[in-house]
């Protein structure tokens, strides 16, 4: 489990910003990334949780307070780094850090937008990543979050019509229907919702 020292809860928008841009320089400047795996994975948490503490006190949208760099060799945005987190990291704790934080973002209807509208780059690939990391997890939390995730992106049509698109209602019945997998009800009754929502409307 990734320790947290005890500090003193922080609240005011900008301090937050701060470290979150911290996080994300630990990340992405060539000379601060770590060889030690285990390092870079509580960075790569680090950084999640940064913006999770961040959402919660800044109304701003995280595309105009972390937007992605210019020019050729631009650093991306927060949700961008995020997803990209996401697809290089191994670690299940770091896949349940970022997709808990995408899910906590995606409350923001710009940001649901940018998930499944954005038509280069990270977040184009970023329903398809989930559904992989959805089916080759054992991490309770981890299936949880991405549940979350497809949840708010099923309040707009546009999400509804990409989940039906990388067949989610199958991903989850997959799911379920997994050898070795303790009963979850909680989960269930997700699964069920989602399933529901994701049937094609007969018009």
């Amino acid at each position: 489990p990734h320790m947290v020292a005890k500090k003193a809860m922080i609240t005011n928008p900008e301090q937050l910003r701060k470290n979150v841009r911290r996080c994300m320089r630990k990340l992405l400047d060539k000379g601060k990334v770590s060889d030690d795996p285990a390092v870079q994975e509580e960075r790569e948490i680090d950084f999640a949780w940064s913006m999770v503490e961040w959402r919660t006190f800044d109304p701003q949208s995280p595309l105009k307070a972390f937007p992605a760099g210019e020019g050729q060799s631009r650093d991306p945005s927060a949700l961008e780094l995020l997803i990209l987190t996401l697809k290089k990291a191994q670690s299940a704790e770091v896949h349940y850090a970022c997709c808990a934080a995408i899910a906590y973002l995606s409350v923001r209807q710009d940001v649901r937008s940018a998930l499944v509208e954005t038509a280069s780059g990270p977040l184009m690939e970023s329903l398809d990543l989930l559904v992989r990391r959805l089916e080759a997890t054992d991490h309770p939390g981890l299936r949880y979050s991405i549940c979350a995730i497809a949840t708010e992106l099923g309040k707009c049509e546009a999400g509804l019509v990409r989940l039906r698109d990388i067949n989610f209602a199958q991903a989850l019945e997959r799911l379920r229907q997994k050898k070795g997998l303790p009963k979850d009800p909680a989960l269930d009754i997700i699964i069920d919702y989602l399933t529901l929502e994701l049937r094609p409307r007969i018009t």
